[in-house]
Protein backbone atom coordinates (compact mmCIF):
# COMPACT_ATOMS: atom_id res chain seq x y z
CA UNK A 1 0.00 0.00 0.00
CA UNK A 2 1.06 3.09 -0.81
CA UNK A 3 0.64 6.49 1.08
CA UNK A 4 0.24 10.26 0.37
CA UNK A 5 -0.51 12.48 2.85
CA UNK A 6 -3.10 15.56 1.43
CA UNK A 7 -3.65 18.93 3.72
CA UNK A 8 -6.28 21.58 2.81
CA UNK A 9 -9.63 23.10 4.13
CA UNK A 10 -11.31 21.28 2.10
CA UNK A 11 -12.29 17.58 2.39
CA UNK A 12 -11.87 15.89 -1.38
CA UNK A 13 -14.05 12.94 -1.27
CA UNK A 14 -13.95 12.13 -5.06
CA UNK A 15 -9.94 12.69 -5.60
CA UNK A 16 -9.26 10.93 -2.44
CA UNK A 17 -11.48 8.02 -3.84
CA UNK A 18 -9.68 8.06 -7.16
CA UNK A 19 -6.39 7.49 -4.76
CA UNK A 20 -7.76 4.69 -3.09
CA UNK A 21 -8.93 2.77 -6.64
CA UNK A 22 -5.18 3.29 -7.32
CA UNK A 23 -4.20 1.49 -3.46
CA UNK A 24 -3.13 4.95 -2.63
CA UNK A 25 -4.26 5.53 0.77
CA UNK A 26 -4.87 8.71 1.96
CA UNK A 27 -4.82 10.64 5.44
CA UNK A 28 -6.42 13.62 5.03
CA UNK A 29 -5.41 16.42 7.80
CA UNK A 30 -7.42 19.90 7.74
CA UNK A 31 -4.79 23.05 7.72
CA UNK A 32 -7.69 24.50 10.58
CA UNK A 33 -6.11 22.20 12.52
CA UNK A 34 -2.37 22.26 12.25
CA UNK A 35 -1.39 20.45 15.67
CA UNK A 36 -3.06 17.34 14.09
CA UNK A 37 -0.75 17.30 10.99
CA UNK A 38 1.51 14.18 10.97
CA UNK A 39 4.45 15.79 9.28
CA UNK A 40 6.06 12.85 9.18
CA UNK A 41 5.36 11.91 5.30
CA UNK A 42 7.34 11.12 2.23
CA UNK A 43 4.68 12.73 -0.26
CA UNK A 44 2.47 15.40 0.62
CA UNK A 45 -0.14 17.01 -1.35
CA UNK A 46 -1.04 20.79 -0.75
CA UNK A 47 -4.35 21.77 -1.67
CA UNK A 48 -4.56 25.45 -2.87
CA UNK A 49 -7.35 25.62 -4.32
CA UNK A 50 -10.20 28.79 -3.70
CA UNK A 51 -7.47 29.47 -1.11
CA UNK A 52 -7.10 33.31 -1.17
CA UNK A 53 -4.90 33.03 2.39
CA UNK A 54 -2.01 30.55 1.51
CA UNK A 55 0.71 31.88 4.25
CA UNK A 56 -0.33 28.66 6.16
CA UNK A 57 1.00 26.68 3.74
CA UNK A 58 4.04 27.80 4.11
CA UNK A 59 4.51 26.75 7.78
CA UNK A 60 2.87 23.49 6.78
CA UNK A 61 5.83 22.68 4.40
CA UNK A 62 8.60 23.69 6.83
CA UNK A 63 7.35 21.05 9.52
CA UNK A 64 8.09 18.16 7.05
CA UNK A 65 11.54 16.28 6.63
CA UNK A 66 13.72 18.23 3.78
CA UNK A 67 13.34 15.21 1.74
CA UNK A 68 9.55 15.28 1.43
CA UNK A 69 8.39 15.79 -1.95
CA UNK A 70 5.53 18.23 -2.00
CA UNK A 71 2.98 18.49 -4.89
CA UNK A 72 0.76 22.03 -4.77
CA UNK A 73 -2.99 21.55 -6.20
CA UNK A 74 -3.46 25.28 -6.78
CA UNK A 75 -6.31 27.19 -9.37
CA UNK A 76 -5.49 29.00 -13.00
CA UNK A 77 -6.24 32.25 -11.53
CA UNK A 78 -3.93 31.78 -8.03
CA UNK A 79 -0.93 31.05 -10.43
CA UNK A 80 -0.85 34.91 -11.07
CA UNK A 81 0.13 35.73 -7.15
CA UNK A 82 3.63 36.71 -6.84
CA UNK A 83 3.25 34.62 -3.32
CA UNK A 84 2.16 31.59 -4.82
CA UNK A 85 4.56 31.78 -7.32
CA UNK A 86 7.62 32.02 -4.72
CA UNK A 87 5.89 29.35 -2.86
CA UNK A 88 5.90 26.67 -5.90
CA UNK A 89 9.39 27.89 -6.66
CA UNK A 90 10.91 27.61 -3.24
CA UNK A 91 9.21 24.09 -2.46
CA UNK A 92 7.33 22.43 -5.02
CA UNK A 93 8.56 19.42 -6.42
CA UNK A 94 5.39 19.41 -8.68
CA UNK A 95 2.41 21.24 -9.06
CA UNK A 96 -1.13 20.30 -11.14
CA UNK A 97 -3.65 23.05 -11.90
CA UNK A 98 -7.92 22.70 -11.60
CA UNK A 99 -9.56 21.48 -13.32
CA UNK A 100 -7.37 18.30 -13.07
CA UNK A 101 -6.63 15.69 -15.76
CA UNK A 102 -7.17 13.14 -13.99
CA UNK A 103 -4.58 10.71 -15.04
CA UNK A 104 -2.34 13.25 -15.77
CA UNK A 105 -2.43 13.98 -11.65
CA UNK A 106 -2.49 10.00 -10.66
CA UNK A 107 0.81 9.82 -13.28
CA UNK A 108 2.49 12.31 -11.75
CA UNK A 109 1.64 11.13 -8.06
CA UNK A 110 2.79 7.47 -9.23
CA UNK A 111 6.29 8.88 -10.86
CA UNK A 112 6.73 10.72 -7.13
CA UNK A 113 5.61 7.66 -5.21
CA UNK A 114 8.18 5.58 -7.11
CA UNK A 115 11.24 8.08 -6.72
CA UNK A 116 9.81 8.16 -2.91
CA UNK A 117 10.44 4.24 -3.54
CA UNK A 118 14.36 4.35 -4.68
CA UNK A 119 15.54 6.97 -1.92
CA UNK A 120 14.28 4.82 0.42
CA UNK A 121 16.10 2.06 -1.09
CA UNK A 122 19.11 3.94 -1.03
CA UNK A 123 18.49 4.93 2.62
CA UNK A 124 17.86 1.39 3.65
CA UNK A 125 21.05 0.00 1.66
CA UNK A 126 22.87 3.25 3.54
CA UNK A 127 21.49 2.47 6.75
CA UNK A 128 22.72 -1.55 6.13
CA UNK A 129 26.61 -0.34 5.13
CA UNK A 130 25.97 2.14 8.31
CA UNK A 131 25.27 -0.34 10.84
CA UNK A 132 27.77 -3.00 9.28
CA UNK A 133 30.54 -0.42 9.60
CA UNK A 134 29.46 0.19 13.46
CA UNK A 135 29.17 -3.60 14.21
CA UNK A 136 33.04 -3.44 12.69
CA UNK A 137 33.82 -1.55 16.06
CA UNK A 138 32.85 -3.34 18.36
CA UNK A 139 35.97 -4.75 19.91
CA UNK A 140 34.35 -5.38 23.93
CA UNK A 141 33.34 -8.79 24.75
CA UNK A 142 29.86 -7.80 25.89
CA UNK A 143 28.77 -6.30 22.26
CA UNK A 144 30.76 -9.18 20.54
CA UNK A 145 28.59 -11.33 22.56
CA UNK A 146 25.54 -9.71 21.81
CA UNK A 147 25.86 -9.70 18.01
CA UNK A 148 25.63 -13.39 18.92
CA UNK A 149 23.06 -13.74 20.09
CA UNK A 150 21.05 -11.26 18.17
CA UNK A 151 22.03 -13.43 14.96
CA UNK A 152 20.72 -16.27 16.37
CA UNK A 153 17.63 -14.16 17.23
CA UNK A 154 16.99 -12.65 14.13
CA UNK A 155 15.50 -15.34 12.14
CA UNK A 156 12.99 -16.35 14.67
CA UNK A 157 9.57 -14.71 14.94
CA UNK A 158 9.79 -14.66 18.75
CA UNK A 159 9.34 -11.40 20.62
CA UNK A 160 12.67 -9.58 21.83
CA UNK A 161 13.00 -7.18 24.51
CA UNK A 162 15.95 -4.61 24.37
CA UNK A 163 17.08 -3.32 27.47
CA UNK A 164 19.89 -0.36 28.08
CA UNK A 165 20.10 3.20 28.95
CA UNK A 166 19.35 6.29 26.60
CA UNK A 167 21.36 6.41 23.97
CA UNK A 168 22.90 2.89 23.82
CA UNK A 169 21.76 2.01 20.43
CA UNK A 170 18.97 0.09 20.89
CA UNK A 171 16.59 1.06 17.65
CA UNK A 172 19.95 -0.26 15.68
CA UNK A 173 19.69 -3.64 17.46
CA UNK A 174 15.87 -3.54 16.61
CA UNK A 175 17.15 -2.75 12.99
CA UNK A 176 20.04 -5.29 12.82
CA UNK A 177 17.32 -7.77 14.11
CA UNK A 178 14.93 -6.92 11.49
CA UNK A 179 17.14 -6.89 9.22
CA UNK A 180 19.01 -10.19 9.78
CA UNK A 181 14.99 -12.07 9.72
CA UNK A 182 12.52 -13.55 6.82
CA UNK A 183 10.79 -10.70 6.97
CA UNK A 184 13.52 -7.94 6.11
CA UNK A 185 11.40 -7.26 2.85
CA UNK A 186 8.69 -6.15 4.71
CA UNK A 187 8.39 -2.60 6.65
CA UNK A 188 10.28 -1.62 9.31
CA UNK A 189 8.28 0.45 11.70
CA UNK A 190 9.31 2.29 14.98
CA UNK A 191 6.98 3.48 17.66
CA UNK A 192 7.77 5.62 20.59
CA UNK A 193 5.63 5.42 23.02
CA UNK A 194 6.57 7.82 25.76
CA UNK A 195 6.33 10.29 23.02
CA UNK A 196 2.42 9.17 22.46
CA UNK A 197 -0.27 10.36 25.23
CA UNK A 198 -3.27 8.47 26.07
CA UNK A 199 -5.38 9.66 24.08
CA UNK A 200 -3.92 8.83 21.08
CA UNK A 201 -2.32 5.76 21.42
CA UNK A 202 -5.00 3.74 19.96
CA UNK A 203 -5.45 5.35 16.79
CA UNK A 204 -1.68 5.63 16.27
CA UNK A 205 -0.88 1.68 16.90
CA UNK A 206 -4.32 0.37 15.91
CA UNK A 207 -5.76 3.02 13.38
CA UNK A 208 -9.39 4.78 13.00
CA UNK A 209 -12.24 4.72 11.09
CA UNK A 210 -13.37 7.92 8.81
CA UNK A 211 -15.91 9.79 11.47
CA UNK A 212 -15.08 8.11 14.54
CA UNK A 213 -14.48 11.05 16.23
CA UNK A 214 -14.32 14.39 15.44
CA UNK A 215 -11.77 15.38 12.89
CA UNK A 216 -11.79 11.81 11.53
CA UNK A 217 -12.85 13.28 8.02
CA UNK A 218 -10.84 10.16 6.43
CA UNK A 219 -9.59 6.31 7.61
CA UNK A 220 -6.22 6.25 8.73
CA UNK A 221 -4.30 3.01 8.57
CA UNK A 222 -2.22 2.78 11.89
CA UNK A 223 1.26 1.51 13.13
CA UNK A 224 0.41 -2.42 13.25
CA UNK A 225 -1.58 -2.42 9.92
CA UNK A 226 1.57 -0.69 8.57
CA UNK A 227 4.08 -3.30 9.77
CA UNK A 228 1.97 -6.03 8.30
CA UNK A 229 4.50 -8.90 7.15
CA UNK A 230 7.30 -6.82 8.90
CA UNK A 231 8.49 -6.00 12.04
CA UNK A 232 7.16 -3.47 15.15
CA UNK A 233 9.75 -2.15 16.80
CA UNK A 234 7.88 -0.27 20.43
CA UNK A 235 10.33 1.60 21.51
CA UNK A 236 10.50 3.24 25.15
CA UNK A 237 7.47 0.39 25.87
CA UNK A 238 7.45 1.47 29.54
CA UNK A 239 6.12 5.00 29.00
CA UNK A 240 2.78 3.36 27.34
CA UNK A 241 -0.23 4.46 29.11
CA UNK A 242 -1.10 1.75 31.74
CA UNK A 243 -5.21 1.97 30.21
CA UNK A 244 -3.58 0.99 26.98
CA UNK A 245 -2.00 -1.99 27.37
CA UNK A 246 -4.22 -4.35 27.09
CA UNK A 247 -5.28 -3.28 23.89
CA UNK A 248 -1.74 -3.70 23.05
CA UNK A 249 -1.74 -7.23 24.58
CA UNK A 250 -4.95 -8.78 22.96
CA UNK A 251 -2.79 -8.25 19.84
CA UNK A 252 0.17 -9.98 21.09
CA UNK A 253 -2.38 -12.88 22.63
CA UNK A 254 -4.93 -13.76 19.50
CA UNK A 255 -2.90 -11.65 16.51
CA UNK A 256 -6.76 -9.40 16.12
CA UNK A 257 -6.98 -5.58 17.30
CA UNK A 258 -9.81 -3.07 16.78
CA UNK A 259 -9.48 0.27 14.99
CA UNK A 260 -10.89 3.20 16.07
CA UNK A 261 -15.04 2.58 15.30
CA UNK A 262 -13.89 -0.12 13.27
CA UNK A 263 -16.87 -2.75 13.16
CA UNK A 264 -14.67 -6.27 12.82
CA UNK A 265 -11.58 -7.50 14.19
CA UNK A 266 -8.66 -6.82 11.78
CA UNK A 267 -5.37 -9.30 11.12
CA UNK A 268 -1.68 -8.57 10.83
CA UNK A 269 1.28 -10.83 10.86
CA UNK A 270 3.96 -8.39 12.90
CA UNK A 271 6.86 -9.55 14.83
CA UNK A 272 7.64 -7.32 17.88
CA UNK A 273 10.51 -5.76 19.23
CA UNK A 274 10.43 -3.70 21.82
CA UNK A 275 12.90 -1.67 24.38
CA UNK A 276 13.15 0.10 27.52
CA UNK A 277 15.43 2.10 29.74
CA UNK A 278 13.60 2.30 32.64
CA UNK A 279 13.14 -1.16 35.18
CA UNK A 280 10.66 -2.68 34.21
CA UNK A 281 10.47 -5.46 37.57
CA UNK A 282 9.82 -1.58 39.12
CA UNK A 283 6.89 -0.63 37.13
CA UNK A 284 5.19 -3.71 37.41
CA UNK A 285 5.53 -3.29 41.28
CA UNK A 286 4.38 0.23 41.27
CA UNK A 287 1.58 -1.51 39.01
CA UNK A 288 2.38 0.91 36.26
CA UNK A 289 3.16 -1.96 33.81
CA UNK A 290 0.88 -5.07 33.71
CA UNK A 291 2.74 -8.45 34.39
CA UNK A 292 1.29 -10.31 31.36
CA UNK A 293 2.55 -7.99 28.89
CA UNK A 294 5.96 -7.72 30.13
CA UNK A 295 5.72 -11.52 29.30
CA UNK A 296 4.52 -11.51 25.92
CA UNK A 297 7.51 -8.98 25.25
CA UNK A 298 9.82 -10.98 26.74
CA UNK A 299 10.78 -13.82 24.85
CA UNK A 300 14.41 -12.77 24.54
CA UNK A 301 15.95 -10.24 26.41
CA UNK A 302 19.07 -8.53 25.15
CA UNK A 303 21.35 -6.26 27.10
CA UNK A 304 22.83 -3.53 25.49
CA UNK A 305 25.95 -2.41 28.28
CA UNK A 306 26.58 2.04 28.84
CA UNK A 307 29.23 3.37 27.02
CA UNK A 308 31.50 3.43 30.11
CA UNK A 309 31.16 -0.05 30.87
CA UNK A 310 33.19 -1.22 27.69
CA UNK A 311 35.85 1.55 26.85
CA UNK A 312 37.44 -0.78 24.29
CA UNK A 313 34.61 0.93 21.73
CA UNK A 314 35.29 4.08 22.59
CA UNK A 315 38.28 5.07 20.21
CA UNK A 316 36.84 2.83 17.71
CA UNK A 317 33.46 3.91 17.91
CA UNK A 318 34.90 7.96 18.07
CA UNK A 319 37.39 7.24 14.97
CA UNK A 320 34.61 5.77 13.01
CA UNK A 321 32.29 8.42 13.52
CA UNK A 322 35.30 11.08 12.82
CA UNK A 323 35.66 9.80 9.17
CA UNK A 324 31.89 9.50 8.57
CA UNK A 325 31.66 13.26 9.64
CA UNK A 326 34.43 14.59 8.26
CA UNK A 327 33.68 12.79 4.48
CA UNK A 328 29.98 14.49 5.15
CA UNK A 329 31.15 17.63 6.19
CA UNK A 330 34.22 17.83 3.76
CA UNK A 331 36.55 19.07 6.34
CA UNK A 332 39.65 16.68 5.48
CA UNK A 333 41.01 14.05 7.47
CA UNK A 334 40.61 14.44 11.08
CA UNK A 335 42.23 12.30 13.91
CA UNK A 336 42.38 12.92 18.01
CA UNK A 337 45.33 14.04 19.99
CA UNK A 338 46.71 11.62 22.58
CA UNK A 339 44.92 14.05 25.60
CA UNK A 340 41.48 13.90 23.68
CA UNK A 341 41.84 10.10 23.43
CA UNK A 342 42.65 10.22 27.40
CA UNK A 343 39.58 12.39 28.30
CA UNK A 344 37.11 10.05 26.09
CA UNK A 345 38.24 6.93 28.21
CA UNK A 346 37.98 8.76 31.55
CA UNK A 347 34.68 10.52 30.59
CA UNK A 348 31.55 8.72 32.23
CA UNK A 349 29.21 9.38 28.78
CA UNK A 350 25.85 9.70 30.10
CA UNK A 351 24.14 10.09 27.46
CA UNK A 352 26.18 6.78 25.57
CA UNK A 353 26.78 6.42 21.86
CA UNK A 354 24.36 9.41 21.86
CA UNK A 355 26.35 11.49 23.49
CA UNK A 356 29.85 10.29 21.66
CA UNK A 357 28.13 11.30 18.55
CA UNK A 358 27.17 14.68 19.68
CA UNK A 359 30.49 15.50 21.21
CA UNK A 360 32.81 14.36 17.90
CA UNK A 361 30.18 15.57 15.06
CA UNK A 362 30.91 19.12 16.75
CA UNK A 363 34.57 18.09 17.31
CA UNK A 364 35.03 17.75 13.34
CA UNK A 365 33.92 21.17 12.48
CA UNK A 366 35.48 23.02 15.43
CA UNK A 367 38.70 21.52 15.27
CA UNK A 368 41.92 23.29 13.60
CA UNK A 369 44.18 21.09 11.64
CA UNK A 370 42.45 17.98 11.84
CA UNK A 371 43.15 17.31 14.93
CA UNK A 372 40.94 17.02 17.50
CA UNK A 373 41.90 18.37 21.11
CA UNK A 374 40.29 18.37 24.04
CA UNK A 375 38.72 21.34 24.24
CA UNK A 376 36.79 20.65 20.89
CA UNK A 377 35.36 17.62 22.46
CA UNK A 378 34.16 20.09 25.25
CA UNK A 379 35.28 17.29 27.71
CA UNK A 380 38.18 19.84 29.06
CA UNK A 381 35.44 21.40 31.96
CA UNK A 382 35.23 18.32 33.97
CA UNK A 383 38.97 17.23 33.78
CA UNK A 384 40.28 20.77 34.90
CA UNK A 385 37.68 21.77 37.46
CA UNK A 386 36.30 18.67 38.80
CA UNK A 387 35.04 20.22 42.20
CA UNK A 388 32.66 22.69 40.37
CA UNK A 389 31.41 19.90 38.37
CA UNK A 390 30.64 17.97 41.81
CA UNK A 391 29.24 21.29 43.20
CA UNK A 392 26.73 22.01 40.08
CA UNK A 393 25.39 18.74 40.14
CA UNK A 394 24.59 19.03 43.87
CA UNK A 395 22.17 22.09 42.94
CA UNK A 396 20.86 20.53 40.23
CA UNK A 397 19.85 17.91 42.43
CA UNK A 398 18.47 20.13 45.13
CA UNK A 399 16.59 21.70 42.44
CA UNK A 400 15.09 19.06 40.77
CA UNK A 401 14.10 17.31 44.29
CA UNK A 402 12.40 20.53 45.71
CA UNK A 403 10.44 20.52 42.14
CA UNK A 404 9.57 17.11 42.73
CA UNK A 405 8.01 17.41 46.21
CA UNK A 406 6.21 20.88 45.38
CA UNK A 407 4.44 19.53 42.41
CA UNK A 408 3.57 16.36 44.43
CA UNK A 409 2.19 18.84 47.35
CA UNK A 410 0.56 21.03 44.74
CA UNK A 411 -1.54 18.05 43.40
CA UNK A 412 -1.64 16.43 46.51
CA UNK A 413 -0.17 13.27 45.00
CA UNK A 414 -2.23 12.91 41.90
CA UNK A 415 0.73 11.65 39.48
CA UNK A 416 -0.74 12.34 36.56
CA UNK A 417 -1.35 15.38 37.15
CA UNK A 418 2.19 16.25 38.43
CA UNK A 419 4.15 14.59 35.65
CA UNK A 420 2.08 16.91 33.34
CA UNK A 421 2.91 19.98 35.33
CA UNK A 422 6.61 18.82 35.45
CA UNK A 423 6.34 17.84 31.39
CA UNK A 424 7.45 14.78 31.84
CA UNK A 425 6.45 11.07 32.04
CA UNK A 426 4.83 8.86 34.77
CA UNK A 427 7.88 6.66 34.48
CA UNK A 428 10.09 9.09 35.04
CA UNK A 429 8.58 10.95 37.74
CA UNK A 430 8.66 7.43 39.68
CA UNK A 431 12.86 7.09 38.61
CA UNK A 432 12.84 10.24 40.21
CA UNK A 433 10.84 9.90 43.33
CA UNK A 434 13.33 6.84 43.84
CA UNK A 435 16.79 8.72 43.38
CA UNK A 436 15.75 11.70 45.91
CA UNK A 437 13.81 9.13 48.28
CA UNK A 438 10.73 11.19 48.04
CA UNK A 439 7.66 10.29 49.75
CA UNK A 440 5.18 9.99 47.05
CA UNK A 441 1.80 10.90 48.95
CA UNK A 442 -0.30 8.52 46.72
CA UNK A 443 -2.62 6.62 47.43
Amino acid sequence: MKYVSVIGHQYDEYLCEQLRRKEIYVDFYNASNPKDFNSDCHLLLLDLRGEENTCWAKKMIKQCHKATLVIMLIDRLQLRSAYSQKLIGQFAWDYHTAPFDLDRLLRLIGHALGLIRIRLNCEQEKRQNHCDEVKAVMNSKAMQALSKQVIRAAPTNIPILIRGESGTGKELIAKKIHQGSSRSSGAFIAVNCGSLSSGVVQSELFGHEKGSFTGAVSSHKGKISQADGGTLFLDEIGDLPIEQQVNLLRFLQEGTFDTVGGSKPQVADVRILAATHIDLDTAIERGEFRLDLFYRLNGITLELPPLRERKEDIIPLAEHFCEQYADEFNTGLCSFSEHAKAAMLEHEWIGNVRELINRIRRAVILCENGIIQVADLELNARREDSKLAQGLKTIKNEVEKHAVMTAIQRYNGQMESVARDLKISRATLYRLIDKHEICSLES
